[in-house]
């Protein structure tokens, strides 16, 4: 009788882990950069919608005095800030927390969290954690600046409730959608400035340089407009300026070929961010 040796069993092939493909990545990194940040649409934006919401309750108080206090304004100045009238509540508003603080407050936001969260974790010895996951630079680079985008969105959102709220508590009679549209046409201005904080942070190994550069240029740029707006042979300079191409929504309506071309803008500038990005040394 024939005995039939039994056969060795065949080792399995051992797993192969590939990395995560780039849109897991990209939904990873943008995931975590909102749980990282969960607080700052309160934070910012309860600060930023109760100095709004005090203009929107003042308005009541004010409004039969506003027409005299429009005709003591010069009218260069009411045109340097974009003042047709101010004979409602959403004008009012407008012309004192939108035309100036909230642009500025947002512009500044968008900036810090791009370079804190690019050139920023760098410095705390982070940024070799994330891209040892593997995790491309591109990637971290277009997570954050979308997450950024919501956080602005979201900041504007409670800024636009708590307003709506406490002017409908104070009877001023303030339209819903007429707000909105002020809150929707200061977005396309941050992330202009969001990606001008991303080129930076591509180029740049300190958080600090990151963010003296993006609101050095959100200020001055402010500056420069508005100079252009009261200087007619200055007034060619406003081209280079984000802020020529902000307006008022509430006072002029909605510009969609600006909205659009700001945030084309920022996602150009994003986008070359995140080239030089991959292309320097980390510390």
């Amino acid at each position: 009788m024939t005995s039939v040796s039994a056969r060795p069993p065949v080792a399995a092939a051992p797993a192969v882990h590939r990395p995560p493909g780039a849109w897991h990545a990209l939904r990873s990194v943008v995931r975590g950069e909102l749980r990282a940040q969960r607080r700052a649409p309160l934070t910012w934006g309860l600060g930023l919608g109760a100095m709004t919401a005090l203009m929107a309750a003042m308005w009541p108080s004010i409004e039969d005095s506003m027409e005299e206090m429009m005709e003591s304004y010069p009218p260069a100045i009411k045109e340097a800030f974009g003042i047709q009238s101010l004979d409602t509540v959403e004008k009012y508003v407008d012309a004192e927390m939108l035309s100036l603080v909230i642009p500025l407050a947002l512009g500044f936001f968008v900036i810090r969290r791009m370079a804190a969260a690019i050139s920023g974790a760098e410095e705390r010895g982070h940024l070799d954690a994330l891209l040892s996951l593997p995790l491309a630079r591109r990637v971290l680079v277009a997570g954050t600046f979308i997450a950024t985008g919501i956080l602005a969105a979201a900041i504007l959102a409670v800024i636009w409730a708590l307003t709506l709220l406490v002017g409908a508590l104070a009877g001023t009679g303030i339209s819903a959608l007429t707000l909105g549209e002020g809150m929707v046409n200061a977005w396309p201005l941050a992330m202009a400035f969001g990606g001008l904080a991303a080129l930076a942070a591509g180029a740049l190994h300190h958080a600090s340089t990151v963010t003296a550069i993006g609101a050095g240029a959100l200020v001055a740029m402010y500056v420069i407009d508005l100079v252009g707006k009261l200087a007619d042979p200055l007034e060619p300079l406003r081209a280079f300026t984000a802020f020529r191409y902000y307006g008022s929504a509430i006072q002029q309506g909605l510009d969609v070929s600006h909205m659009a071309a700001l945030t084309l803008a920022g996602i150009v500038l994003a986008a070359v961010g995140a080239w030089l990005f991959e292309r320097r040394d980390v510390l």
